[in-house]
């Protein structure tokens, strides 16, 4: 009897050893996984660009995408610095739209046709890191480069500007003399008290 008692004791210590590291382990998931893009992004993604840009002499983006002929031929909106892969879904409805990708604005212009494209995507719908949202879009620069892909062609972008306007503010969507790229999301993240916009001018095509 004494031996079983004893191994029901070691049994009930070791389950509530192993229920504290779980417990423990969620926890530290919990705390630390959200913020695993700003990490990777400080850490892996920063360096190795600021390695490729420092290869280049010149302001133009530095090309990281497969030539146009090997691109999926959907449309695509593609942002090397932050990892970004989105499809782009064209719709009137936003919901519908942003729950498949990134939404282009319909009252909006398209690549192909000059003018401002506006393109809004979720700050933070799955678990970070994913290709699928704007989560790091507020550490786009001036001089980094965007890809489109639209009907089967590439169009290449080079952030002019970054900044942040309340809901209201609907004159990032005005059309513009210069082929332009909008990308919108919500500021600050979890929130939807601000738009974080960032703009870009089309480089080639």
């Amino acid at each position: 009897m004494g031996g079983h008692r004893k191994l029901q004791q070691y049994l009930l210590k070791a389950l509530v050893a192993i229920l504290g590291l779980l417990v423990v382990g969620v926890a530290l998931y919990i705390f630390i996984f959200p913020f695993y893009p700003e990490i990777k992004y400080k850490f892996w993604v920063k360096p190795a660009v600021s390695q490729i840009a420092s290869q280049t002499t010149s302001g133009a983006a530095v090309s990281m995408l497969p030539s146009a002929e090997n691109l999926d031929l959907g449309n695509r909106l593609i942002i090397p610095k932050i990892g970004v892969d989105i499809p782009i879904v064209d719709s009137q409805n936003s919901t519908w739209a942003l729950a498949r990708g990134a939404w282009r604005l319909p009252q909006t212009s398209t690549p192909d046709q000059g003018s401002n494209t506006a393109i809004a995507g979720h700050r933070f719908k799955y678990l970070p890191p994913n290709n699928l949202t704007f989560y790091l879009l507020d550490k786009l620069q001036a001089g980094d480069g965007l890809v489109i892909v639209w009907s089967g062609k590439e169009y290449d972008y080079q952030v002019v500007e970054s900044k942040i306007v309340p809901p209201s503010e609907v004159s990032v969507l005005a059309p513009t003399e210069k082929p332009t790229l909008t990308l919108i999301t919500c500021d600050p993240i979890w929130t939807q008290t601000n738009r974080l916009i960032v703009t870009a001018e089309l480089v080639s095509k």
